[in-house]
This record gives structure tokens, sequence and C-alpha cells, in this order.
């Protein structure tokens, strides 16, 4: 079995936190150079926790949402390191609201960084995988995009867009060996769940709540679905294109009622 990704460049959108963040650092501990690339600062902080391992890792400072800032920096990219192996469409954003409350520019805000970044990443990646003979891109989704809640409208169109362009692309890239897949993740304990349940009146309570939708009676973390994502972009998972796979510790095998008395 393999999980060598010596001489292979990773690209990971959203980088700088949370999920994306176990992932590029996952990726650098098992031989992989690492483009940690994020609108926030903080990723220059992974790259450096990258180098001090005697890693490879650049930061790229780039807003996933512009096209023609996209299209520079995976110039930037090729040049620097030579091409792209995989990408990790991890970057995303979420907007409270029905189709109601939800405002125009919200909307747009929610769609343009979660699901027209990840389609200008590949679009922009992909020339570059094909000339390296392949690769893999795997895009972070939700339960969300399969099984949503109210008030979530924008979030959850932008997930359940992101799984069918995950299949649309596995097709259309079959050709070229480039493989794509997506893992749709339940609740997972990141920075910004850590602050939401802070600033929560009753932050022990929400948290058992968040926790009892899970067959496994907790909440997920960053590393447990950075391991399914390194998978999906391995050889190990040779034969698996155009796959949602489900990181959510059962939250969808019981309708919703995991923990919950029926």
């Amino acid at each position: 079995m393999d999980l060598n990704f010596n001489g292979k460049v990773v690209v990971v959108t959203g980088a700088a936190s949370g999920i994306g963040r176990a992932a590029a650092l996952t990726f650098a501990d098992l031989g992989a150079d690492v483009v940690v690339l994020d609108v926030d600062a903080k990723g220059k902080e992974i790259v450096g926790d990258i180098q001090k391992k005697g890693g490879t890792a650049i930061f790229s400072r780039t807003d996933i949402s512009r096209n023609g800032a996209v299209r520079q920096a995976v110039d930037k990219i090729n040049q620097q390191l030579g091409g792209v192996d995989v990408l990790i469409n991890n970057a995303a954003i979420a907007r409270e609201g029905n189709v109601l409350d939800v405002t125009v520019d919200e909307w747009n805000q929610v769609l343009n960084i979660n699901l027209t970044g990840a389609y200008l990443c590949s679009k922009y990646c992909v020339p570059h995988m094909e000339s390296r003979g392949g690769g893999a891109i795997v895009n972070v989704a939700s339960v969300q995009g399969l099984s949503t809640e109210q008030d979530n409208a924008a979030y959850s169109a932008s997930k359940g867009g992101l799984i069918a362009l995950t299949k649309s692309m596995a097709l259309d890239l079959a050709p070229k060996n480039i493989r794509v897949n997506c893992v749709c993740p339940g609740a997972i304990e990141t920075e910004k769940v850590k602050q939401a349940l802070s600033e929560s009146s009753e932050p022990d309570i929400v948290r058992q709540e968040w926790s009892d939708l899970h067959a496994l009676r907790r909440m997920g973390t960053p590393q447990e679905v950075a391991n399914v994502i390194v998978f999906l972009a391995s050889s190990l998972s040779s034969f698996m294109t155009g796959t949602p796979v489900l990181v959510d510790g059962g939250m969808l095998a019981s309708f919703g009622t995991a923990g919950k008395p029926v």
C-alpha cells in the first residue's frame, strides 16, 4: 500500500485552518510539495510549520472567487514547483438564512467561493495535471449537500452543486487519467465551530446536541477528514472516481435521528 507523495505537488485551498490545514500538514508529512492557498495570511504559518520539519511548501494568497487571480496563482505555482498533481478544493464559507432572508450579495459570495472557486481552481490546475500524466482532485463538500436543514439555503446549494460538479468532472477528466472524488463531512470541530460554540449562551448543551446528531455521539476532527482526503488522492483509491464519500460519524445513516429519541 502506497501513501507516499514524494515528488508530488499538492494544492490545498482554504489551508490556513480547519480541514485544509490538517490536509496540508498530512500531505507534507507524506513527502508532498504543498501549496497553501488561502486569502488568510495565517497560511504563512502553515508553510513555516512544514518548512521547519524539512518539507517544501509555498503560500499563495489568492481569492479563489476571482478568475484572473486563480489563473495567475496557478501559473505561478507551475513556475515555482513545475506543475500540479493533486488539488484539494476545500475553501468555503457559510451564511445562514432561507431564500427570503439571504441577500443576493450573501448568496453570490457563498456560491462564488464554495462552487465557482472549485470550478476555477480545477479549470486552471487540470492542464498541469494532464501534462504530468494525470492526477487527483478531491472536493470538500458536506452532508448538507445531500440532506439539509432549515435556514441554510446558500451553503446547501453550494455543496449540492459541488457534489454534482464532482461527478461531472469525473466523467470529463477520466480520459486524462484524472480522478475526481469528494468528501461529505458531518459536524467537524474546526476553529470556526469552536468559536460558534464559545459564543453560544449554553455551549455545553449545544455541543451535546451537535454531537448527538451523529451515531458515534461526537463531532469529527479535521484530521479524520484529512485522512480520507489523503486516501482519495492516493493510489490506494485508484479505482474510485465520481464518488461522494461520507465522513459523518453515521449522521445520514440515521435519517437525522442519531442519539435522539424517535
